[in-house]
């Protein structure tokens, strides 16, 4: 339950925001607009973006871009200077992602994950540095908890991630060294309530179960216009987060027996996933919420400030999900105390595999 103010935060801000289509993004673009930036969206479909962009009543300029391809990368770039005169703020969130173990992901779908997670950010924010440190501006990512931490069964996205993170850390040191004024800050969230896991490329066939508690996209996408306003180096947003970041940190043998539970959950899931996925294809609506068990963050107004502050109903919603997922969990032991057979290695990616007959198109997402 965020706290209001009349003064816009961000007034004249030019802020470039990619992944605007889905999720946090489509979160954030209303959020940022209200704070007063002046925004250039990047989504690998504009029709629909801007249709969403329209219906909000805001006014922003939609740029459509594969992030994968570093000539669109710098185009995108490029335009949204033309447009708004300069940068201020680069806000990077696009992202991407291909479920299953390493050896049932087709190279081709490993790739293109790292591609549009790593490479495009760095491209998109290379092109953009000599714009941010003439307004002495501000870099901020969306990175993950899976920048820190190991998530299995993603392994292209983990792998993307901490390679975002070692990317962008290194670059804060540079700037600083540089005296440039250009700030870089990383926003690392748990679990999301986006359309990620039911729209998602799937290289098993099955959609991953999803998560039994998530944040809201609300709540990353308001961490993200905070940092915006005062940037911080990195945030590990949520209690849930920072418990197993600790965890993973410094007690390594629980937090592997859990991310193995992790891993055998995820691939519980018994649903028949879309093919291509979103990996490869631009065919569903924009959405933000992917319908997974979702609250807000009891710990984010403290990390953050009291824009944040949840719902009050947040710890009974809590408690709710945890229960939940006991209970779940009691009907799947079967399933999470053996290990989950492979499927055989891939001959083709999933970008070159038919549609399933009678596949829905609205679940093959953006």
């Amino acid at each position: 339950m965020p706290t209001t103010s009349t003064a816009p935060r961000l007034a004249g801000k030019r802020i470039l925001l990619t992944g605007a289509s889905s999720g946090v993004g489509l979160s954030a673009v209303g959020l940022f607009a209200a704070e007063g930036a002046r925004l250039v969206l990047v989504a690998r479909r504009d029709d629909a973006l801007r249709a969403s962009v329209r219906r909000q009543g805001i006014d922003a300029e939609v740029i459509p871009a594969d992030l994968a391809d570093r000539e669109q990368a710098q185009a995108a770039v490029a335009r949204a200077v033309e447009v708004l005169g300069g940068l201020d703020v680069v806000v990077s969130n696009a992202g991407v992602a291909v479920f299953g173990h390493t050896l049932e992901v087709h190279p081709d779908d490993f790739d293109r994950t790292v591609a549009v997670t790593f490479t495009g950010a760095v491209d998109v924010i290379r092109a953009a540095l000599p714009h941010l440190r003439e307004s002495r501006g501000s870099i901020v990512a969306t990175g993950s908890l899976m920048t820190r931490v190991p998530l299995p069964t993603w392994g292209s996205y983990a792998a993307a991630k901490h390679a975002l993170r070692g990317f962008l850390n290194t670059l804060a040191i540079e700037e600083r060294e540089q005296r440039s004024g250009v700030t870089v800050s990383m926003v690392h969230p748990g679990p999301i309530d986006t359309p990620l896991f039911a729209q998602a490329s799937s290289a098993t066939g099955d959609k991953p179960r999803v998560p039994p508690d998530a944040y809201a996209a609300d709540v990353v996408a308001r961490a993200l216009v905070e940092t915006a306003v005062r940037p911080r180096r990195e945030t590990v947003l949520g209690g849930e987060t920072v418990a197993l970041d600790v965890l993973y940190a410094h007690a390594r043998p629980l937090a592997d027996a859990i991310l193995l539970m992790v891993d055998r959950w995820y691939r519980s899931g018994e649903e028949q996933a879309s093919i291509p996925g979103s990996l490869w294809s631009t065919d569903a609506p924009p959405a933000i919420s992917g319908r997974i068990p979702a609250r807000q963050s009891l710990l984010a107004p403290l990390q953050l400030g009291g824009r944040l502050r949840p719902d009050p109903r947040t710890p009974l919603r809590l408690a709710a999900n945890l229960a939940r997922a006991g209970v779940r969990a009691l009907q799947l032991v079967p399933a999470l105390r053996r290990p989950a057979p492979e499927r055989r290695p891939p001959v083709t990616a999933l970008r070159d595999r038919a549609p399933r007959q009678g596949q829905d198109p609205v679940n093959v997402p953006t």
